[in-house]
Formats: C-alpha cells, structure tokens, sequence
C-alpha cells in the first residue's frame, strides 16, 4: 500500500507518519513510498495505541501526587502560545510543536471528532492547548476579521456615490452599569422599556427612533455591565454620536473607562451626559475633574468636550442633549444614498417562538424593502416582513433605519454586513458557495469518556439563551473568570427553551444546566431530579457569573490526588482477556489493597490505568499484600501489560 493512503487513513502528513513509525518500532525508511500490506493493520493498530497513550500522560499531567519522597512539586511553567478566533487542527498542531496525531488524540478524548483539515474555534483550541500545558491567549485575529467586515461596508457603501438624502444620525448610549442609560433612553422616548429590564441592566442591544424639531434620531441601547464589552464594541463600529452617561454621584467607574476607550478607538464624536443631578451627593465638577485627568476637558473648562448635567428621572436636559446631538450630527454633515439594494449591519439576532430566527438590521445605504433577497455572513434568505422598533408592519426601511428582518433560515451572527442582491443567479450561486461554518454558533458536544481523569477540576455547562448575543456575552465573561487550578467549560451553547435532551446531556456530562433569559421549564424539574441534573435560571448576567464563580471555588477545594500505595514487577501473565488480565508479580514497594487504581508504567511513561480486580496471595484472596511478597491479581483494563512492566497501586482523592 501507498504509504499516502495510509496517512490517509491516520489523518495525518505522509511526513508525519514516515517521522513517527521509527518510534512505534516500524523502520521502514524517510524516503518510503510503499508499506507491506502485512504491516499496515500493524502500524494502523500501533499508532491508535500510541494515540491512547499520549491521552493517559495528557490525563495525569495537572494531577498531584503523594509518593513520599517521591513527590516533585517542581511547577512547570506552561509555555504561552496565540490562537486566533478560528483555526485549523493541524495549524494549531504546528503551533504547539506537537504531531497532529498527539492533538488528534486529545481532541477525540474530549468528544471532539474532527480531520486534521477542519477548523476549530477559539474556545475549544485553548482547552484543548491548555490540556496539553499550554497556556492559550487569543491573537488578534478576532480584529482582523471585525477589520475585515469593516473594509467589506466600507467597500459596500463607497460605490454609493450619490448621496441623495440627509440621514438621521446613529446615536450610541454607552456608560457604566446603573449610571441611568436606559432611564436617559426612557425619557427621550418617554415609555417605561426599564421596569421590564432584569435589575435595571439591559440585556441586548435594542435599537429606537425618535423623532425631535420633526427629525428622526437613532438611538442604540447598549448594555452597561462589563460582560456585554463586545456588545459594546458593535455599537461603537456603527454609530456617528456616543452619549457616554456618567452619574454624578458615582462618577467614572470600570466601564465608564471601556466606554471611554471604545469611543476614542471609533474616533467617534462624543456628548458626556452627566445623570442624577438631583439626586444627594451629586457633585458635577468632581465628574468634570475625572474627565480632565483623563484629558477630556469639558468646554466651560477650556476644552473640547462637550458635558451635559441631566436628570433621566426628572426629565430635565433631555432637549438639550437632543439638541446637541442634532448639532453634531449637522457638523458632520451625514448623507446617504437611499437608492438601490440595502446594505446594512446586523446588530441583533435570536430565535422567536412563533417568528423563528429573526434579526435586527441597522441600515446603512440603499432601500430594505419586502421581497428582496439577501445574503448575510454564511446566512441567505428572502425578506417576508419588516417591522419598525414598535413592531409595527412596515413596507421598507432608509438608511440610518433599525429594521426587524423576518425571512432567515439561521440566525446571523451580530455585526455581519447584510447584502441585497437582485440577480437572481448571482443570489443562488452565492448561496451555493456558503460557507456553513459559523465560530458565533459552533456547539461542542461532549463525549463524557473515561479517560476524561482530571474532568474534576472542571465545571462544565450547558447554556441555553434567548438572543445570540446574550450567549455570546457569557462565553466571553466565562473566559475572564480566574480560579486557580479551574475552569468552566462550556460543553454546549444554544438559543431558545431548555429541553428533556438538555437534562440528558448535562446527566451524560456531569454538566451545569443554565438558561439565561428564558423562561423556566417547570415540566423538566421531575427528570432533573431523577437524573441528578442541577438546572438554574438567570435574568442578570453578573449573577449568573457570580454563581459559577462561587462554585469554581467550592470546586478548587476538590483538587484529584492520587496517592501512591504500592508498586509491583510484573513476572507472569497468566490468562489475557477481551477487557482485563490475570497476572503475576512481587510486590516491590509498599503494599497493594483493595480497591485501588492502577497504572502501568513501562520505561517510566504511563500506558494506561485500569482498576484491581481479584487479589490473591498463595492461591487466597486477600485484602493487600505488602512489599516482598508476590501476588495474583486481575487488571481491569487495556490488555496490554507485558513481562517486565511496573505496575502503580494508589487511591484517587480529592482535597
């Protein structure tokens, strides 16, 4: 056979197998093009079997252990790699340094079943990368694709070259969480959108109009907690005024600062609205002190920077930040062509019960009318209905328009750039060459295997919630949270009511059942019980991570030790079956007793682990048998222990 064809059937590099077979006992030279058939199934079952092995040595990697004297708490320091947003298996082999099979093996331990081709996205590569001792950062190439998806607008709208009508300008609300940016939004519009917000944070990005001196304005409503910071960001790619909400008597707090950098990064032009100014404790110039040291010197200082004191709960300075925003809006003077197919920035999306998967579009150029066929990111469809931020049933949408677009077969990711095509051909063959792979809604599924050993010092969790963005939002602050020697994984992420197939996929992963922003499914507590499946809603999500925080904790006070009872020669193999085997050894080291795991060693690397079945000493079960003295036992586990192995008796705890 082909030695191609059989790198094909390891899905590996010819090069890669020609390097390793020296290793696995096969010399059959750098420079081979042919393997004997009779060789194949040998080298086939030997490279599977070296692909288990490095899994057991990846498994024991971050495990303590008690041997005595033995015992090396040396720390070793974990080398740092950058993995961007998405990458290929066997790219992120080359990265790490490390055979592609070695990587393959840990991805299929982990339930991960891909070709060395396909691609992997960030979340998964640096579990796995830090599986292996590394330590995983994410490389710029999340901005270079945001960049990309910026020079595709850019592209879009600059063969717009009439400028046919003056816009209504996009007006994001940024600041810090409780500083009163909805309250301000609920004023301008004067309805009540904050008594239905969770704790007076809003959850997703929404989008309104008002209209003021009979102009329209946009208005985008992002939230303010720190886990919404790529939320944030998107509103900033697609806004032309920033109102940054600062309370007067809390002044400039964390998010305040992001907000801050956000709007310099966007070179946006910007209005501070200093809120709760009737409120006691309120102190403006102590706001307009922060701002300065920050070298934002408010006009009435000398400076640029244009401040507004404002009471969103008393409704007083509502007209004049209207009032500014028309004037800065003007100074820009913001035109856009209304003519043609739309194009436009999707700024949310989720699945409605009834509506199935819709999406709010910000258009930007051109007209959205009924009928239009689109394309957005790997996403196509035909526009069904429109509706306004009211919900009410409209015909077409200008630019500087918000827009809920019904006609999706899958959800869009937030911030891909919605295109009208009006070619019919140009339409199908576009959506022929889609590309399926989407990063904002891969799911891992989770293979709850065996050797899955160091799985306690992890909290896995299965999240289901109401809009993308939300499940976005989390992942992101999941990553942030640090508890030394832990980390939550998140197993399976999805849009929409938790499910029986929820429940048991947590039971079959040990895993965390959360639903975000959706309501509870009270039929589901009766299996949730019987399958010992915790199930916990949140409408808050620095609850939520206060909650998985606090359990990351308890769960580091269960760090697996395995403490080392005995080891034993192997002299005899008596009997090898499918599963286990019965053989013979001395006992060399301590002492050997039931029940107890078991290691096996061969030139000091491990094989595999299995478990102690019968032991008998002198033809007698027994309980243990203490060093000098041989004994019989049955290994529960890969047959594959040899004369001459070593094998490690200890007992898995945790402190």
């Amino acid at each position: 056979m082909n030695v191609s064809s059989v790198a094909r059937q390891l899905k590996v590099t010819t090069q890669e197998l020609l390097e390793k077979l020296p290793a696995l006992g096969f010399d059959v030279g750098l420079r081979a093009i042919k393997i004997d058939d009779k060789l194949v199934p040998k080298i086939v079952s030997a490279w599977k079997h070296q692909q288990k092995r490095d899994a057991f040595r990846a498994s024991f990697s971050d495990i303590k252990e008690i041997r005595g004297n033995e015992t090396d708490n040396t720390p070793k320091e974990k080398k740092e790699i950058n993995i961007p947003e998405v990458i290929i298996v066997k790219d992120l082999a080359e990265l790490m340094h490390l055979p592609v099979a070695r990587l393959m093996a840990e991805l299929m331990r982990n339930g991960i079943m891909v070709s060395l081709n396909e691609k992997i996205d960030f979340d998964t590569a640096s579990i796995i990368a830090e599986d292996l001792g590394f330590k995983a950062t994410k490389s710029d190439q999340a901005v270079i694709e945001e960049a990309s998806q910026r020079e595709k607008l850019e592209h879009l709208l600059s063969q717009r070259s009439a400028k046919t009508i003056t816009r209504p300008p996009v007006v994001v609300v940024m600041g810090h969480v409780d500083h009163g940016k909805t309250k301000l939004l609920d004023a301008i519009r004067e309805t009540n959108v904050v008594d239905s917000e969770a704790g007076g944070i809003t959850q997703h990005i929404g989008a309104y109009q008002v209209t003021t001196h009979d102009r329209l304005i946009t208005f985008l409503d992002t939230p303010g907690h720190e886990a919404f910071k790529a939320m944030r960001s998107r509103g900033g790619q697609i806004a032309d005024v920033a109102i940054l909400v600062v309370a007067a008597d809390d002044g400039l707090q964390p998010q305040t600062l992001e907000s801050i950098s956000v709007i310099q990064k966007e070179k946006l032009p910007f209005i501070v609205a200093i809120n709760k100014i009737d409120k006691e404790g309120a102190d403006i110039d102590r706001v307009k002190q922060q701002l300065s040291e920050l070298n934002l010197v408010p006009e009435d200082w000398g400076g640029t920077t244009i401040c507004q004191p404002i009471s969103a709960k008393e409704k007083t300075g509502i007209n004049e930040i209207l009032d500014l925003v028309l004037l800065v809006a003007d100074l820009n003077d913001l035109k856009a062509d209304s003519t043609g197919t739309a194009v436009g920035t999707i700024i949310e999306s989720h699945i409605d019960k009834s509506e199935g998967p819709v999406a709010t579009v910000l258009v930007q150029a051109g007209t959205l009318n009924i009928g239009d066929l689109f394309i957005v990111g790997s996403v196509s469809g035909k526009i069904k209905t429109l509706k306004d931020w009211r919900g009410k049933d409209v015909n077409q949408a200008l630019p500087a328009t918000p827009i809920k677009i019904l006609g999706l077969k899958q959800i869009p990711a937030i911030g891909e750039i919605l295109e009208v095509l009006t070619d019919k051909k140009d339409f199908k063959a576009k959506n022929k060459n889609l590309n399926t792979y989407k990063t904002s809604s891969t799911t891992i599924h989770y293979n709850n295997q065996s050797e899955d050993l160091d799985s306690e010092n992890i909290l896995n969790l299965i999240i289901k919630s109401d809009v993308l963005g939300s499940a976005e939002a989390i992942e992101e602050a999941l990553n942030k949270i640090n508890v030394e020697g832990t980390r939550a994984k998140v197993i399976k992420k999805g849009l929409g009511q938790l499910t029986e197939a929820d429940v048991l996929n947590a039971e079959s992963a040990k895993a965390l059942l959360i639903g975000f922003h959706i309501k509870e499914n009270k039929a589901l507590h009766n299996l949730a019980e019987d399958k010992h499946v915790t199930i916990l809603y949140f409408d808050i999500i620095y609850k939520l991570l206060e909650e998985i925080e606090r359990r990351l904790k308890n769960l580091k006070t269960k760090k697996t030790i395995h403490k080392l009872l005995g080891k034993l020669e192997v002299l005899a193999i008596f009997k090898t079956n499918k599963k286990s085997m019965i053989i013979g050894g001395k006992v060399v080291h301590g002492k050997i007793a039931k029940p107890a795991k078991i290691k096996l060693l061969r030139n000091n690397e491990i094989e595999t682990i299995g478990e102690l079945g019968t032991l008998q000493a002198g033809k007698v079960d027994v309980s243990e048998v203490v060093a000098g003295n041989e004994a019989g036992l049955e290994f529960v586990g890969e047959p594959i222990i040899q004369v001459g192995d070593t094998l490690e008796f200890f007992e898995e705890t945790y402190e």
